[in-house]
């Protein structure tokens, strides 16, 4: 036995058995709806139309009937491109049931960003919403492999285009005996890692992979310990791996959720208020959002017991100051996951500040040196590795990157430095990639974030490391000014100065600007902030 295996960490067994005694995920799907009866599902925030899980299962075969007539099927790659709406989960079940293969996609992806894709993945057949339409249909001479786009809305016929409304209208409705999937094998989902670092790579999950979601979320404590009945906020994307768990959840396990197709503030409060949603799923900005709008005091939001959050770190500050203003929310639960570990790994349940939790059900986690591979002790900051039944097969036809995250023993390396402490509390620093590295020391700008973001005049900020000669890199700030917030960039650094250590100030300088870019999911694009940093110095020169 290691010497330091007792700091690795295991978060038990599930009560219940991972595959229900189903042979693939479309068959536990199937067999959930057709229980689920007709309770409401999916509730439409901008139109109020409903859908119940046996309306679902119903139009969902008979898509999957006309997929078959078309030759889709086992192995066949099917993407969505869209936005959030109720017909979502009826494309994705239909391709889940032929045994095809389905990947959500950004429906906002640029021209450059979808041929990366599509190159990647060279689907037969995608469904797309009107604002995906033009930029996938601009592209279809190109890639021959796609039979066909299936419109989610009505566009103008064209060749390789057909109506959803035609598949949905097939009279087949007739039940679908899925063929049985080898679990831990074939591949279910495919979802687009954030690519934050990098080009997205397709991380493939394997019915496996996603039935252990669908098991943990029917246990979660997060949603069990609620006193009141669970209504889901369906603003996160479902393109993103969070999203799409969500909506697999309410589907599976019996909640409803009301869809909301974009982010618009009053959209967001109007919906909370209207339809009494009691659980709110978000990421980071969207939790700053309720810390700091003016909106909020306009909107009735009593019914919001629960905020789960994750995809990115979250400030300590910007927690306190939502439960301040929102006192019916004891905590805000924040979470810990990755599209390679299929969704969540670690979960906070109790009030402890700063921590994103203890490691849930069915996984392993430990820290380990970031030189050495050494496993850790309590308090010292490493890389986090995940072990377990969420981890994912690998990155589609990329062997060496998978063989890069996925190590012999098959521990998942994250890239996430963290730590944990005597209790088995976790806490997230940062990317390891996204470290500054100045005169040796390491700056997380998620902590120097953090004090730009308590300030009331700051809406929003984030910092990275600019080149330097003498030092290695200078931390340097992005910040957005609240409407009316007059700040100069002398006083933003003497803010984070009286705050944190000395290697940590904002010697690279601060920079005011509009908004900071992020992927879908609210994590921050640093490379596009860096590349923007570049350009400011060849300016000056």
């Amino acid at each position: 036995m290691h010497n330091n295996d007792r700091y690795i960490f295991y978060g038990g067994q599930l009560k219940s058995n991972i595959h229900c005694g189903r042979t693939s995920l479309a068959d536990l799907i199937i067999h959930r709806l057709k229980n689920h009866g007709n309770d409401v599902a999916f509730i439409d925030a901008v139109s109020g139309k409903t859908i119940t899980f046996r309306q679902i299962l119903d139009s969902a075969l008979r898509v999957a009937h006309r997929m078959k007539q078309y030759d889709l099927g086992r192995r066949s790659i099917i993407g969505i491109m869209s936005e959030n709406r109720l017909e979502y989960s009826i494309a994705a079940f239909a391709t889940i049931f032929v045994g095809a293969i389905i990947i959500p996609l950004n429906p906002s992806y640029t021209t450059t960003e979808l041929k990366h894709v599509l190159n990647l993945i060279s689907p037969q057949m995608i469904f797309t919403s009107s604002k995906a339409h033009s930029t996938l249909n601009s592209l279809m001479p190109e890639y021959p492999s796609i039979k066909f786009i299936v419109s989610l809305d009505d566009v103008q016929v064209e060749p390789r285009v057909k109506y959803f409304q035609e598949f949905l209208n097939n009279s087949n409705n007739s039940m679908i005996s899925p063929d049985p999937a080898i679990l831990k094998n074939d591949v279910a989902v495919m979802v687009l890692s954030s690519g934050t670092t990098g080009l997205p790579k397709a991380v493939q999950l394997t019915h496996f992979n996603v039935m252990t979601v669908v098991a943990y979320m029917r246990e979660d404590p997060r949603y069990n310990d609620l006193s009141v009945p669970i209504r889901l906020l369906g603003l996160l994307p479902f393109y993103h791996v969070y999203g799409f768990m969500l909506m697999l959840n309410v589907c599976c396990n019996r909640y409803s959720m009301v869809v909301l197709p974009r982010f618009e503030p009053d959209l967001l409060l109007r919906s909370i208020q209207d339809y009494k949603v009691t659980m709110a799923n978000l990421v980071p900005p969207l939790v700053v959002f309720l810390a700091k709008h003016p909106s909020i005091e306009r909107y009735d939001l009593s019914s919001l017991k629960a905020i789960l959050c994750g995809a990115a770190p979250l400030s300590m500050d910007i927690e306190l100051q939502v439960v301040r203003r929102l006192p019916q929310i004891q905590s805000i639960r924040v979470g810990y996951g990755m599209s390679e570990a299929s969704l969540g790994v670690i979960s906070k349940t109790n009030s402890k500040p700063g921590t994103v939790g203890r490691v849930h059900k069915t996984s392993w986690v430990k820290v380990v040196d970031t030189e050495h591979g050494k496993t850790l002790g309590p308090y010292q900051i490493g890389e986090i590795c995940i072990k377990g039944p969420l981890v994912m097969k690998g990155y589609y036809k990329n062997e060496q990157a998978t063989r890069e995250t996925i190590d012999a023993e098959g521990w998942l390396h994250s890239g996430d430095t963290g730590y944990f402490d005597d209790e088995g509390d976790f806490f997230i620093v940062d990317r390891i990639k996204d470290l500054i590295k100045y005169k040796g020391f390491q700056v997380a700008p998620a902590e120097v974030e953090d004090v730009l973001l308590g300030h009331p005049g700051i809406k929003d900020a984030a910092v990275v490391g600019i080149p330097d000669e003498a030092s290695g890199e200078l931390p340097t700030a992005f910040v957005v000014l609240q409407d009316g917030a007059r700040l100069s960039a002398v006083e933003v650094q003497r803010l984070v100065a009286s705050k944190l250590s000395p290697q940590k100030h904002l010697r690279g300088g601060v920079y005011f600007v509009q908004e900071i870019p992020k992927t879908g999911s609210g994590k921050i694009l640093r490379r596009e902030l860096r590349d923007k940093l570049v350009k400011i110095e060849k300016s000056k020169l």
